[in-house]
């Protein structure tokens, strides 16, 4: 069942594209010359698409909404893996597990524990499935929650 909606996080994704096509743009409009063009290129190419600075931002933000929630939380799980950035925690007084990644596409989701068979845990991960094969729309059939 979907909770809330964190869709807005996935706009650090065009800042930094913004981004790299003002720091492109403004020394071809100050007409600085080519040596100088593709020195801002390199740079803003370099900030923007092979650092991970947009991931952390998802990061601190999603951790920032998820902590916020007046639920206890008995075990947490935060990760940032390759392009999959996610929060998770569980509710064992209610046996419900909360999600919150790139898999539910920042929406979320709470379920029953009751409802999942874990089917794989191994190398920092924790693969749940569905027994059940009732799904409502927008439900998640498995996931992975990653651990370290």
């Amino acid at each position: 069942m979907i909770i809330k909606n964190y869709k807005y996080i996935n706009l650090a994704y065009t800042a930094g594209f913004l981004i790299f096509l003002a720091c492109v743009c403004i020394p071809i409009f100050l007409k600085l010359g080519i040596f100088v063009t593709g020195i801002w290129f390199i740079f803003s190419f370099f900030i923007t698409f092979s650092s991970d600075i947009c991931e952390k931002t998802i990061q601190k933000e999603l951790n920032k909404r998820m902590s916020k929630i007046p639920v206890p939380k008995n075990q947490i799980f935060k990760w940032r893996r390759n392009r999959n950035i996610g929060y998770a925690f569980t509710d064992l007084s209610k046996g419900t597990i909360w999600i919150c990644s790139t898999q539910t596409k920042f929406e979320l989701h709470i379920y029953f524990l009751s409802e999942f068979k874990i089917i794989d845990e191994s190398f920092g991960k924790i693969h749940f499935r569905r027994t059940s094969n009732t799904i409502r729309e927008n439900e998640l059939r498995e996931f992975v929650i990653y651990h370290y």
